[in-house]
């Protein structure tokens, strides 16, 4: 199958693509909201949404900031908690880890889609 055409198909994601092509990367550890934070705090982050049935959604580093604050933060779900969705805005929330890659530069930091 082609790379551009590969949709999720489970979480939690076992691999990371980009249209391009597949990336050497790998899960080094869960996010909680403060991890992010401080993330930012050092530089751009490379956030990628996950949903299963649809490709991986890569946001522009110039946008990392902005879609951290009017987005990811307001739908966190903090690892380990037991929030229901229904209890965030819109019914959905993110899950989040870092992933490290030879091809990335920037930390990039997978936000999985549940709803």
């Amino acid at each position: 199958m082609e790379t551009k055409l590969r949709i999720v198909t489970h979480l939690p994601l076992r691999g990371l693509w980009r249209d391009t092509g597949p990336l050497t990367a790998t899960r080094v550890r869960t996010l909680s909201s403060s991890h992010i934070r401080n993330l930012l705090l050092d530089g751009e982050v490379q956030f990628v949404v996950v949903d299963v049935g649809l490709k991986p959604r890569w946001i522009d580093l110039n946008d990392c900031y902005r879609f951290w604050m009017d987005e990811v933060q307001h739908h966190m779900v903090e690892p380990e908690s037991k929030v229901a969705l229904d209890q965030l805005p819109g019914c959905y929330g993110y899950s989040a880890s870092e992933w490290q890659s030879e091809d990335e530069k920037t930390p990039i930091v997978v936000l999985e889609l549940w709803h």
